[in-house]
């Protein structure tokens, strides 16, 4: 039990956030790489490979946010 700056004794939690999600977000910016190097040699115009490079990124978060919530309510059952 420790104290709060309010003075309230509370217990400590779990340290967040978790090994497995450090990794997949290390997984997810080696797999943004990869990608996005395939799409600008795929792709001509400039402009749509930088909009390429932009949804990427927003998907590539949108998708480690899921998939860390979806750990931490895995984790929140046991």
């Amino acid at each position: 039990m420790t104290d709060t700056l309010l003075l309230r004794n509370e217990s400590k939690g779990s340290s967040y956030p978790m090994v497995l999600e450090k990794l997949i977000f290390l997984a997810s910016i080696v797999g943004f790489v990869l990608l996005n190097q395939y799409a600008w040699s795929s792709i001509d115009t400039m402009l749509y490979q930088w909009l390429t490079t932009i949804g990427l990124v927003l998907s590539m978060l949108i998708l480690n946010e899921f998939v860390g919530r979806f750990i931490q309510s895995m984790r929140r059952r046991t």
